[in-house]
């Protein structure tokens, strides 16, 4: 089954909506392959070590909020820049921005490589 990229579009605004804490991160089991392997810098991670990553990354940096700013991709790879913008306890904003291409297996993300830059202030 090949799919388009926008047959994705819904996995890929829930995944990014568990990132920006909107959804619950039991909705994560629904959209990420069993075996799911993620690429992160030097390190890879599962599915579970995702959620742990996602937790600490929330917990660390509360107000922040992910938006996809461009997409592409072919057949089971998609390329996604996303950009992260956060706001610390003392109102200062910072930005990044990030490259994630991603393998998926029917609607489900089965694995990703993530590069992206350090968060920086902008004011």
């Amino acid at each position: 089954m090949i799919l388009r990229m926008h047959d994705r579009e819904d996995t890929l605004r829930r995944y990014l909506a568990i990132w920006n804490g909107e959804v619950d991160m039991s909705e994560l089991d629904a959209l990420v392959t069993d075996d799911y392997v993620g690429h992160i810098g030097s390190r890879d991670r599962n599915r579970e070590q995702l959620k742990g990553d996602i937790v600490e990354y929330r917990s660390a940096t509360p107000m922040v909020h992910f938006t996809v700013q461009h997409r592409f991709g072919e057949g089971e790879y998609l390329a996604t820049r996303v950009r992260a913008e956060a706001t610390d306890e003392r109102g200062k904003r910072s930005v990044a921005q990030g490259l994630n291409i991603s393998r998926w297996r029917g609607p489900l993300l089965a694995e990703e490589w993530a590069v992206w830059e350090p968060l920086h202030q902008t004011d």
